[in-house]
């Protein structure tokens, strides 16, 4: 079933120059292969163990909220003009 959509991009696609037809068939490869795949699936092992510690501190309540780290931030900052 062809929604509103489908008749939307068809429209939009018909109206596009001849020299724009491969940049879109290679941006439908990328948008296909993205639906297909997870960006986690192609991390080395080091960043997925990056991401997982980050996971296990956040349970651990290993955080530190935005205002503090901006304040932090700003007195480091306010230090190094002196």
């Amino acid at each position: 079933m062809e929604t509103i959509i489908h008749q939307e991009i068809k429209e939009k696609i018909s109206q596009l120059p001849d020299f724009l037809m491969e940049e879109l068939s290679e941006y439908i490869d990328f948008l296909l292969y993205k639906k297909d795949k997870d960006w986690y699936d192609s991390l080395d092992s080091n960043q997925k163990k990056s991401i997982e510690q980050g996971m296990q501190d956040i349970e651990d309540g290993k955080t530190y909220s935005h205002d503090s780290v901006m304040e932090e931030m700003s007195q480091y900052i306010n230090s190094k003009k002196k």
